[in-house]
């Protein structure tokens, strides 16, 4: 059986299974039947930011949630781009549309985001979260948290922290969902994405499930041909009056061509001889026990596996034909060689959470005690085949955890948050990581004041480490890069809540910086160093309006100015003192307007401002420039033929704007798509 054919064989399973489980009782149905533009949310329940589930409202850190409505209102077959209607995100895309794309919240690097399904950590070692072909099948909704999370979550949630949470199901006969759409770029750009979900059960057994596909040619003359595959299921049982079990699993493929290389599309030949592709299976079990009604334990078990692959023939060229850059290491170099890369990490991990209530019976007021453990091993494979000679190399680490949070409200209007974590991974320092923060309802359901602090850390990747290639030299003396973060915000609601309005101010310092630069030892090499420090600070603000019952409006906007505080070991042309880090816009945001034109047609318009940032010419090095801002235009219009049937029309980037997504690499021209959402 093929590679293709196990993928989806993997992918069928997973749905299939509540097939055979379809429960007998009535079908349960909201009062609308559908997902409409017409409810307006209230402040949800967020699971990312506190170990016990808390109101929004009542978190003093900056969270946003991207929500079900949401997404079927603007349905996107891609994470990159729902991503980006979220305050404080930029998406960047070095290889071009349909290419690698990484997240960068706050200004911080994309290692500085902690990305997680199901409270599964799903970043690869080091933290980096590579979103290529992510979809959102079977996702209930997404949720952001921004600021040092490492209390929580430990390494990599410098930045932030972004979890996707698969829907879960509900009592009553399966009910199924089919979206399939297809369309296409003014260039190119031949593009289609299906999703069939199957959700359903009883009281005591509810399940859900999902299986989706995607492919995007891209744009250029040679196809990226990214296709995508995911598949997902849920199950939550009530196994005895204080006993409860929740189940996940998730698996996501994708498979790409590369034709862009680092140097762009305009220099240098499109590459028809190289391609990528990533497995990666993630799981979870988490049992709840009620001991008492004021003590409660939860005991999970979870695993990620991560295969990707990466493959580049030679091409013949005459790699001193193309000299880019005069006088750098780069200069008139193209990578031309036979190289295969194959790299396998599998990350199990087991975590014990307890929560006493302290106030139990106490009308409005609650307050949580919350402690725990946690280990997880992470091992990983790299092997390497081609004109550089053959080579496969073992690593393994295991990390400790134990931590502490308390929770609560200090009378009617003042809600605490107070945790820490001690860390401590196998072969570096112990991490001590504090976080507070203190919301203050001064008019209740008003308008609120919040701060918080705290204390975050990244480790090293393990290849950084210890893995040795053609171009790269490990460095087995890295260490955490640390940083201290604050941020103060309020919360303004008007009109009875029909406009909402946050805003936030945040400022990190980050200390011993790992990048990638040129070996002092072997110009021809590029290695990690700790080095230097940096800042990040800026203002993110989000507005929702809900005008009437028919019309919503939003916007998010955050403006970040980063700065070299210490270049010490760095390129000073590329990291000068004082100057701004790469690949962060200095404005970025998204503005909406969604609502019911007449009868049953609705329709969402939305602009994504991306602002003036600076680049490199190659990833690592070359020479610093600058992007133009750019801001598309997108729109989105859907007929609800009935109950069960909506048909929709994509429209991206409809004033046809060009302009680059990275350097030397056009971003997507006008594009339509056409597709159709049924329930049965």
């Amino acid at each position: 059986m093929s590679d293709r054919s196990h993928s989806t064989f993997r992918l069928v399973a997973l749905v299939a299974v509540p097939f055979a489980l379809g429960a007998q009782e009535p079908a349960h149905r909201d009062s609308s039947g559908r997902d409409t533009l017409r409810a307006f949310p209230l402040a949800p329940v967020v699971v990312t930011a506190t170990l016990v589930p808390t109101l929004q409202t009542k978190v003093g850190v900056a969270t946003s949630v991207l929500d079900r409505t949401t997404i079927v209102a603007e349905p996107t077959p891609l994470v990159p781009r729902a991503l980006t209607f979220l305050p404080g995100v930029a998406v960047a895309q070095s290889n071009g549309p349909a290419g690698p794309a990484v997240l960068h919240v706050r200004g911080g690097d994309e290692a500085f985001t902690q990305m997680l399904f199901d409270g599964v950590p799903v970043n690869i070692s080091g933290g980096f979260n590579d979103v290529q072909g992510l979809m959102l099948t079977n996702v209930e909704r997404v949720e952001l948290v921004r600021g040092p999370l490492s209390a929580r979550w430990g390494s990599a949630a410098m930045s932030g922290v972004v979890q996707f949470i698969t829907r879960e199901g509900r009592p009553g006969r399966t009910r199924f969902e089919l979206l399939t759409e297809g369309g296409r770029a003014a260039e190119h750009g031949d593009q289609y994405h299906s999703e069939l979900t199957a959700s359903g059960g009883s009281e005591g057994f509810r399940y859900s499930s999902g299986v989706g596909y995607s492919y995007d040619r891209g744009i250029y003359r040679l196809a990226h041909d990214l296709r995508s595959g995911d598949g997902s299921l849920r199950v939550d049982a009530r196994l005895a009056e204080r006993w409860s079990l929740t189940g996940t699993a998730r698996y996501l493929n994708f498979d790409s061509n590369l034709p862009v290389r680092d140097q762009g599309v305009t220099r240098v030949p499109l590459d028809p001889n190289q391609r990528d592709g990533r497995n990666r299976w993630m799981g979870a079990v988490e049992a709840a026990w009620e001991a008492t009604p004021t003590w409660r334990h939860r005991f999970v078990a979870q695993v990620m596996r991560d295969e990707f692959d990466y493959v580049d023939q030679a091409d013949g060229l005459d790699s001193t034909a193309y000299p880019f850059v005069g006088g750098g290491p780069d200069s008139g170099f193209v990578a031309d060689f036979n190289l295969t890369y194959n790299s396998r990490i599998v990350r199990p991990a087991v975590r014990y959470i307890g929560t006493n209530e302290l106030t139990a019976g106490q009308a409005g007021s609650r307050r949580f005690l919350s402690y725990g453990a946690e280990w997880s091993a992470e091992s990983q494979v790299d092997r390497q085949t081609g004109d550089f000679g053959n080579s496969r190399n073992a690593y393994q680490r295991d990390n400790r955890a134990l931590f502490a949070e308390f929770n609560a409200d200090i009378g009617p209007r003042v809600s605490m948050l107070a945790g820490t974590r001690v860390e401590h991974y196998e072969g570096l320092p112990a991490q001590l990581l504090p976080r507070a923060s203190l919301l203050v309802a001064v008019v209740p359901d008003r308008f609120a004041l919040r701060a918080g602090a705290g204390r975050a850390f990244l480790v090293p990747n393990l290849t950084n480490q210890y893995l040795s290639t053609p171009f790269y030299n490990p460095n087995p003396n890295l260490k955490p890069m640390t940083s201290v973060g604050w941020d103060v915000g309020a919360m303004l609601a008007a009109l009875n809540g029909a406009v909402i309005v946050t805003a936030s101010y945040f400022h990190q310092r980050n200390n011993d910086f790992i990048r990638t630069v040129p070996d002092t030892t072997d110009p021809t090499k590029v290695t990690n160093y700790n080095l230097g420090a940096a800042q990040s600070a800026g203002i993110e603000a989000e507005l929702q309006g809900r005008w009437s019952t028919a019309w919503r409006t939003g916007l998010t906007l955050t403006w970040v100015k980063t700065k070299v505080l210490d270049n010490g070991g760095l390129d000073p042309t590329l990291y000068p003192n004082g100057g701004s880090l790469p690949y962060v816009p200095r404005i970025a945001g998204s503005a909406f307007v969604a609502g019911d034109l007449f009868g049953s047609l609705t329709a969402v318009a939305r602009v994504t401002l991306v602002g003036r940032q600076t680049v490199f010419t190659e990833r690592f090095s070359g020479r610093r420039t600058t992007l133009d801002a750019y801001a598309p235009l997108d729109l989105v219009v859907q007929w609800h033929a009935s109950r069960a049937l909506d048909l929709y029309t994509r429209l991206l980037n409809v004033l046809d704007s060009r302009y680059q997504a990275a350097f030397d690499k056009p971003a997507n021209p006008r594009a339509a798509v056409v597709g159709l959402r049924t329930r049965f």
